[in-house]
């Protein structure tokens, strides 16, 4: 007698046919599809063609899934005892493994018969020749039928009928040719992605090699005469050679006009020059004086009316996190260097700048309120506070 784990597992075999049927529903969908002698009303022009590869992939898709299911349950259910592989688990293995594979195989003949429909017409596809062409759309039709027949027939048959000839060679003639035209096929597409790849590669870095030897040539013709922004925009970015950017600070501080070239562009009307300058007054290593006081509030002003601007306040829809990724793309630089800049300026100048942070403060707390960047921007603030009381506080001492 048959324990009863035997029993149930060999009546829930037959539920198998549940999946087996609707991939064979969903494969006369996709046939229908394939087969189309044109495409649909007002679907002939190129974005419609695009749209009805995916119409064409759902059921191909749904259909090769339940096909694998269907594999995969009777390699579990001992339809493959037939097979002579005497250890169970070693042949459910390769059942299992061989289910994948013919999955994997079936993949370029589906993308090959859908290029190749009528519905789709895609030029590119006419490429791999007219028997790899005919034979991906025989196999992308036919062999999911003769999967799904053979399937019900190891399912259903008594176990002396499993391994009849007919039905035998009807499943492994579809496995084999799907084996025949799909190994060619995905190599050559795996090939053109390789190809194409490497093409884009090679064209990427060819750019960036053009792009950096421009900028060598560029930096080479700056002088002490040339614009402090045109010396900031090496100097101040992260992504240039950190050698070039040691460099363009090295001259900038040696540079006799530094301060009224940076508090002429500190006031720029362009809003990237003032930027530029605002960061080389963080960076550039010199004693900055009180003459760069007006301009440096004048520039956090504006950074902080940018915010305001920028910024959605309490009408925000949406999470603080999504939202913080805003303050930390468009701010986070500047809001670092302003801290920086308030410290530089009471222990070189003694000027206080707490009322510009404050302003700052306010601007991103009320544009991005509840935020991590703007929680952490206020503490730091009040830090900043503390540490600009405390070096104002040292200069008034007698020494």
């Amino acid at each position: 007698m048959p324990s009863d784990w035997e029993s149930g597992k060999y009546r829930m075999k037959y539920l198998l046919n549940l999946p087996l049927a609707l991939a064979a529903l969903l494969q006369v969908w996709f046939a229908s599809l394939v087969f189309m002698s044109a495409p649909w009303s007002d679907w002939g022009d190129g974005p419609s063609r695009g749209a009805m590869v995916l119409v064409m992939l759902e059921p191909a898709v749904f259909c090769w899934l339940l096909l694998l299911l269907a594999m995969v349950g009777a390699a579990f259910t001992d339809a493959f005892d037939w097979l002579p592989v005497g250890r169970r688990w070693l042949r459910r293995l390769l059942v299992v493994g061989a289910a994948l594979v013919t999955v994997a195989l079936a993949v370029p003949c589906v993308a090959t018969a859908i290029g190749s429909s009528a519905a789709v017409a895609d030029r590119d596809t006419a490429e791999f020749g007219p028997l790899l062409v005919t034979g991906a759309m025989v196999v992308a039709v036919a062999v999911p039928f003769a999967l799904a027949g053979w399937l019900a027939w190891l399912i259903d048959a008594p176990s002396p009928w499993r391994d009849a000839l007919w039905p035998r060679g009807i499943g492994l003639g579809a496995l084999a040719l799907l084996l025949l035209i799909g190994s060619p096929l995905g190599g050559r597409m795996l090939a053109e992605e390789i190809r194409t790849e490497l093409a884009t590669s090679r064209r990427y870095q060819q750019e960036i090699d053009e792009r950096e030897t421009a900028r060598t040539a560029d930096f080479a013709q700056l002088t002490d005469a040339s614009p402090v922004h045109s010396w900031g925009a090496y100097a101040t970015d992260e992504l240039d050679l950190k050698e070039r950017r040691e460099m363009a600070l090295r001259r900038l501080a040696a540079r006799p006009t530094l301060e009224a070239d940076l508090a002429r562009d500190l006031v720029s009307p362009y809003a990237r020059d003032s930027d530029v300058a605002f960061f080389l007054v963080e960076r550039v290593q010199f004693a900055p004086s009180a003459a760069l006081e007006a301009p440096l509030r004048t520039a956090m002003s504006r950074i902080a009316g940018e915010m305001r601007k920028a910024g959605f306040g309490e009408a925000w829809p949406g999470d603080s996190a999504t939202l913080d990724s805003y303050i930390r793309s468009g701010f986070a630089e500047r809001l670092a260097a302003s801290l920086v800049i308030a410290r530089r300026m009471a222990d070189s100048a003694g000027v206080d700048l707490r009322a510009a942070l404050g302003e700052l403060q306010s601007a991103a707390t009320a544009a991005y309120p509840k935020t991590k960047s703007a929680e952490t921007y206020q503490r730091e603030v009040a830090v900043a506070d503390k540490y600009i009381e405390a070096a104002l506080a040292a200069r008034l001492k007698p020494n």
